[in-house]
């Protein structure tokens, strides 16, 4: 808990990030990977694997643009970087562990931005004025050059610190917490099916939770009530082994990959 506080303190991110509670979650999921390497080896390599598979069917590898960077544990950035011009990484926050990671690579450029173009809406613009939001996500630096947009196990999680300060801050009730939660996921899947580029996508989608006789004893949808077609690839992933969540419960996903959503 030291190390996490020391690295809240010496990281910096945007207003949003902080108020959402973005960077503590971005450290918490670092802490995460460490105590579970194990169980999400396969996970991340099976996203790599996805990556690059998309990335060498485009014949002129411009640029690519990768959404929800994160911490980097699943994003080739090796292979990126050779194999296209400019590599360009969002999320809401970098961590400067993360950063320090990619300093010898010239072709890649960090970006902090809200792909969901909702966060300064509900912090700053929403309380004073009782305005309804608008949604209107973005992708900074998308160009006619731009050969390939990476959505990387992000979907599922874009609107869980937004709803949980609608509720917490805004008092948002049960019916528009879920109305927010499922308009952020379809506007995400809208803007990447608007791209005129190709589209390489990966979320869980189907949560199940298993408990000491390793029995499922409850399932849920990761995306609420939002249908995906069928996938180029699906396997599973151990987010939360035994004593993360529960002592006596543990949380896997079946993870859908699309070469070009």
């Amino acid at each position: 808990m030291i190390i996490e506080y020391y690295k809240y303190l010496t990281n910096p991110s945007t207003q949003s990030a902080k108020i959402l509670g973005q960077l503590r979650e971005t450290i918490a999921m670092e802490a995460r990977y460490n105590r579970s390497r194990k169980q999400w080896e396969s996970h991340l390599n099976n996203t790599k694997a996805l990556i690059e598979h998309a990335a060498r069917e485009i014949s002129q590898p411009n640029g690519v643009i990768v959404l929800g960077s994160g911490l980097l544990l699943d994003i080739p950035i090796d292979f990126l970087s050779t194999h296209f011009q400019q590599v360009f990484l969002i999320d809401v926050v970098h961590l400067k562990s993360t950063k320090q990671q990619v300093k010898n690579y010239r072709n890649v450029f960090f970006l902090e931005h809200d792909v969901t173009g909702i966060a300064e809406q509900l912090i700053f613009s929403l309380p004073r004025k009782n305005q309804e939001l608008k949604h209107q996500p973005s992708i900074p630096n998308l160009n006619p050059k731009t050969s390939l947009v990476i959505s990387a196990n992000m979907l599922s999680q874009l609107h869980l610190s937004i709803v949980n300060y609608a509720e917490d801050k805004l008092a948002f009730d049960n019916a528009m917490q879920e109305n927010l939660a499922t308009n952020i996921i379809r506007s995400h899947l809208s803007m990447l099916e608007s791209l005129p580029c190709k589209v390489c996508l990966i979320t869980d989608h189907i949560r199940e939770y298993r408990n000491e006789s390793t029995q499922i004893s409850e399932y849920e949808t990761a995306l609420l009530d939002v249908d995906l077609p069928k996938p180029d690839k699906k396997w599973y992933w151990e987010i939360a082994p035994k004593g993360e969540l529960d002592k006596n419960i543990s949380m896997t996903s079946e993870v859908y990959g699309y070469h070009d959503y």
